[in-house]
């Protein structure tokens, strides 16, 4: 087997000639124009705020699942209570009581009895009597102009804390009132009345308070027997409207 040759050295010109090429190969390219710079340079910075969104929509979406697995496997967050605020609340009156359904006038004894409690009244004269033994409270009125009576010359009187009701003949009359303090209390206890029933000036005003329209009211005593009325009995002629609030 013949031996192997030793390399032959290389001569000037292929030595040249080899260099040339590294030389040629290892050359950087051509530098680009300015518009090829800033066009690449918008692309990069497009390029990576698109990666910056879809990292967040990606952050946005764990959020969402990790909220929506934490509903399932634990019990419902309660709501954010609001925040305190100072409101001021005007205090509303408390509401009235409710009527009494009953009350009792024993037009003999002077007593009217009505919620337990006892009042001492002013019955109507002989030739005024009510003309009715039992009857429902229609209306009240806080003062109320009675008309005088007819062919006397008499002017019209004020009753207080009135009380009305309506009668077999389905007119509206006055049922009881309460006399003025300046009037005294001298006549409670008496028949005195043309054609109703008074109690005193305190008293009154506690029976008007404590029933209303559709209370219903038995009279004891022979007033209370039928009676046409008369025309001197100002308190049994109807009522027309001339109640005031």
């Amino acid at each position: 087997m013949p031996e192997p040759q030793p390399p032959q050295p290389l001569t000037e010109s292929e030595l040249s000639a080899r260099f040339h090429h590294l030389a040629v190969s290892g050359t950087a390219p051509a530098p680009t124009s300015g518009a090829q710079v800033r066009s690449r340079a918008v692309r990069r910075r497009r390029n990576r705020r698109a990666v910056l969104a879809t990292t967040a929509v990606a952050a946005a979406a764990l959020g969402v699942a990790t909220v929506v697995t934490s509903g399932v496997l634990d019990s419902p967050a309660k709501p954010a209570a609001p925040p305190a605020t100072s409101v001021s609340h005007t205090p509303r009156p408390a509401p009235s009581p409710a009527p009494v359904r009953r009350m009792t006038v024993d037009l003999n004894s002077k007593l009217l009895v009505v919620g337990g409690d006892t009042y001492g009244i002013d019955g109507p004269v002989a030739l005024c009597p009510i003309g009715e033994t039992a009857v429902t409270v229609t209306a009240k009125y806080p003062t109320l102009t009675m008309p005088g009576p007819a062919g006397v010359g008499e002017t019209s009187a004020t009753r207080r804390w009135a009380v009305t009701f309506t009668d077999r003949d389905h007119h509206e009359r006055l049922l009881l009132w309460a006399l003025d303090r300046s009037a005294g209390l001298n006549s409670i206890g008496h028949d005195t009345n043309s054609g109703s029933i008074a109690l005193g000036p305190d008293t009154g005003k506690e029976v008007y308070d404590v029933i209303g329209p559709g209370t219903r009211v038995e009279l004891k005593g022979w007033q209370a027997a039928n009676a046409q009325p008369d025309s001197v009995c100002s308190d049994r002629r109807p009522i027309t409207g001339t109640g005031t609030g």
